[in-house]
């Protein structure tokens, strides 16, 4: 008994973990970076609005996920003063097909540097305009899987990052 209890407590420390971390915040300890899935409330024009993010953190700036998606997806469709930080403009990338198939999605980059955070995000809305990373949504894990996979593969990639500044 003490054996298979040694060995799954081995296991869990060397296998990807996910735990619910405080009430809003999901965290995945993965071999390339912290990923959190984040709950997210803002005010917008007086109106308060809830998203999830994917936040990417151990990450170089906090332009990354617009450097990923810029180099996977082209320019950007659209730019929005950024809801973490005033001086990084959010990126909007929409109508992007992220999979085989006919659907597509709209995508928004952001993040942070601050002396309290750093970190890069992703929201994700389907044609339907539904969150991507909400609990129940069938594409959930695929497009967490799929960003990931493409931070990682463009990390190494080098970029004028002058080009995401705010004009």
């Amino acid at each position: 008994m003490r054996k298979t209890f040694l060995i799954l407590l081995v296991l869990n420390f060397i296998s990807c973990s996910s735990s619910k971390v405080g009430n809003n915040e999901i965290k995945m300890k993965t071999n390339f970076e912290d990923l959190n899935i984040v709950k997210t409330s803002k005010v917008v024009n007086s109106d308060s609005i809830t998203f999830n993010e994917l936040r990417f953190y151990k990450i170089d700036s906090a332009l990354d996920t617009m450097k990923s998606m810029y180099l996977d997806y082209g320019i950007w469709d659209d730019q929005k003063t950024g809801l973490h930080q005033k001086n990084i403009d959010r990126k909007i990338w929409e109508n992007i097909k992220l999979f085989e198939g006919d659907e597509v999605y709209t995508v928004i980059a952001d993040g942070t540097e601050t002396k309290d955070d750093h970190y890069a995000c992703l929201s994700v809305y389907d044609s339907k305009g539904k969150d991507c990373f909400e609990e129940n949504h069938p594409f959930k894990n695929k497009i967490i899987n799929l960003f990931y996979g493409k931070m990682k593969e463009n990390r190494s990639k080098k970029i004028n990052y002058s080009i995401f500044k705010v004009k």
